[in-house]
Formats: C-alpha cells, structure tokens, sequence
C-alpha cells in the first residue's frame, strides 16, 4: 500500500476506502490490492476499511483489527492474516459494487487463447476441476471469479481473485504448482460449461446449452446483478456468442479436465 494514511481506489468500477496508519501493516497488505486498482481520490467509496493496531500478544507480536463499514471483520490477528482477510472482503466487495461488467462466481482457465468458464456456486467443485485443467495444460487465472466485461471479453487478472477465505488464506489453488496467470489484458470465451460432480459419473456426460440458456447459466451465478443488472445481462449475453456452451454431470476430475481441452481443441 502507498505511505499515506489513506487510500481510496478503484477497480472494475467498485470504489472503496482503505484507512491505515501503521506501516508494519501497509506493507503487509500491499499484495491485497485489488487487480488493474488505481487510484480515486475524488470518488465516493462504496465501503470503507479501517485498519488498526490491536493489543499485542504476551510476546511482543504485533496484531491488527479491520473494520469493513463499522463492522468488525477481525482482531488479534496477525499482518499476513490481516492481508489475506482484506484480500478476500476487498474481492468481495468489488463482485458487489463493480461496473460495466459481470463479476461471475465462475472458474477460469486459458487455453490456447481462450478462456474456458466453469460457473458454480461456491462449493460446487469449480476449484477441484480448474485445478484438473491446469494439471492438463490449460493456464490458471481464478478458482472463483469471472470478470466479464461488455465486449464478452474475460479479464485476465494481475492478482488471482477469490471468495473463499480458505483459498486466501492458501493463496495456492489446490493441485496445482501455485503458477498464475499475473498479467494484464482480456481474451474471449471458448467454452462456458455447468457441470455437475457425480461419483461414479463417465469423465464428462453433458448436453449443448442454447445461448439463452447459457446467458442464464452465467447471471444466475452474477454478484453484481442487484446494483447492475443492464451491465451482467449484456456482459453475458456478449461472451457466449461463440463459446461452446454446455451442462451436465462430470465424473473425475482429471480425465474430465482431458475431454474438455480435447473438445476445446476440436471446437477451434
């Protein structure tokens, strides 16, 4: 984070306030930042962050409090702990407020210049399957979030996205080495795919999605749809128009992930 005691930023058009004084912690939270941030000095915030000194622990260490809109997020924790959680609510926070796109509950996969969509909700074996397609060649950008913008196009993230506190905390997407994808730009979409885990289930067994149905798929799994519902509506409606969309059930993940970049390489 820059010295000043404040620092109020934007990014995907969600506004928000961080106010720090301690340095110890506006180092550690450097990495928290959100991707493609800059700053907004004249904006109004749409939530606000207060990070503060909590009392130190018998030996010494120092801990730290945030606050997110005058709620207490944490306290006693330590500065990776602080970083990691503000990560996670910052991320938040933006699927919530951002503009002019659609922030999906989604994995995300490059593969030969397209970006494979995985929508889900949290939970739903996204991570499990992203990691698979990783392990098969494909490229990782996000376990959890999809950044669609009004041309269709997917944000490739120059820091990985995630809902899941577990995940921040990780900061790893399990499976894979730990290699992302940290770097600026969007890429169309290849394939959106609602696929179900059933035990015992052939590696992929799925039917073609209309691009009504696909649109469908993709909203319903939209963060911002409540503040910018004209925005998600046309953001998906864009990116399906020549991706291979498609839903169904899905047996291990591995041999999935194999068929899906088979497919993804047929399609092209």
């Amino acid at each position: 984070m820059p010295a000043s005691p404040v620092l109020r930023l934007s990014a995907f058009g969600a506004v928000m306030e961080i106010a720090c004084a301690d340095p110890t912690a506006r180092r550690a939270c450097r990495t928290a930042l959100p991707a493609y941030w800059q700053p907004a000095d004249g904006a109004a915030p749409d939530v606000r962050f207060t990070l503060t000194v909590s009392a130190p622990t018998q030996d010494g260490a120092a801990r730290f409090r945030l606050v997110e809109d005058g709620t207490l997020r944490g306290d006693g924790i330590t500065a990776a702990q602080l970083a990691a959680l503000l990560a996670g609510r910052m991320d938040y926070q933006l699927g919530a407020f951002a503009r002019d796109c659609a922030f999906i509950h989604a994995g995300v996969v490059l593969y030969q210049g397209l970006a494979i969509l995985l929508p889900g909700p949290s939970r739903a074996g996204k991570s499990t399957l992203t990691a698979a397609l990783v392990r098969a060649g494909a490229t990782y950008v996000s376990d959890d979030v999809a950044v669609i913008g009004l041309d269709g196009r997917v944000s490739l993230l120059s820091r990985p996205l995630t809902l899941r506190a577990d995940m921040a905390e990780k900061g790893v997407l399990p499976g894979t080495t730990g290699t992302t994808l940290l770097q600026a730009g969007t890429v169309p979409v290849g394939a959106v795919l609602a696929l179900a885990y059933r035990d015992g289930a052939p590696p992929l067994d799925v039917r073609p999605l209309s691009a009504g149905e696909a649109v469908l798929r993709l909203v319903a799994q939209a963060m911002n749809g409540r503040h910018q519902p004209e925005s998600v509506l046309a953001s998906c409606s864009a990116a399906v128009l020549s991706a291979w969309c498609a839903q169904g059930e899905r047996g291990e993940a591995d041999a999935a992930a194999r068929q899906i970049l088979f497919h993804c390489q047929k399609c092209e």
